[in-house]
C-alpha cells in the first residue's frame, strides 16, 4: 500500500451491520482488508493486508501474559472483509458495539489505516481540537 488513506465520508449503514466502504479508499485498501477494534472505544480500525501484518507484528512484541491477554482481546473481534460488488463490507455487532456504531457512521482516512467511527463520537472528537493548537504544533515542523 504505497497511497496514505486521508479524507472524509458519510456512508449509510443499515440495521444488519452493512454499509458501503468509500470508493477512494477501496482502492487502496485492495480488494480485502481488516476490521478491528482501534486502541480505545472510539471507532473501528481498517487496515489492508499488509499493514494488518505489521500492526500484529508489533502485539506480538509486548512480552508475557500481558501481551496474550492484549493479543486475544484485539484480535479476537478481528474480521477479514472483501466487499461485495456494490462495494458493501459488512461490520459485526461486536465490532459496532466496541464503537457505539448504530445509526450514521463516518469513515476517515487517517495515513495508514481508515477508521470507521459513530457519526456523534467523532464529531465530538474533531471539535475537541481547535484551529490554534493544530497551527501550534504545526508551527515547529518545516513544512
Amino acid at each position: 500500500m504505497a497511497d496514505l488513506l486521508c479524507g472524509t465520508y458519510y456512508p449509510s449503514i443499515d440495521q444488519k451491520g452493512r454499509m458501503s466502504f468509500p470508493t477512494k479508499l477501496r482502492e487502496i485498501l485492495g480488494p480485502e482488508f481488516f476490521l478491528c477494534q482501534g486502541p480505545d472505544d472510539a471507532y473501528i480500525a481498517v487496515y489492508s493486508p499488509e499493514a494488518f501484518q505489521e500492526y500484529c507484528n508489533k502485539l506480538n512484541s509486548i512480552p508475557g501474559k500481558q501481551g496474550s491477554d492484549i493479543r486475544r482481546m484485539l484480535l479476537a473481534g478481528a474480521d477479514k472483509q472483501t466487499p461485495d460488488k456494490q462495494g458493501r463490507i459488512f461490520i459485526t455487532q461486536q465490532l459496532r458495539d466496541h464503537a457505539g456504531i448504530t445509526d450514521e457512521v463516518v469513515v476517515i482516512g487517517a495515513n495508514h489505516r481508515a477508521e470507521i467511527w459513530n457519526k456523534a463520537k467523532w464529531e465530538e472528537f474533531s471539535g475537541s481540537i481547535s484551529q490554534e493548537e493544530i497551527n501550534s504544533v504545526l508551527a515547529d515542523l518545516v513544512l
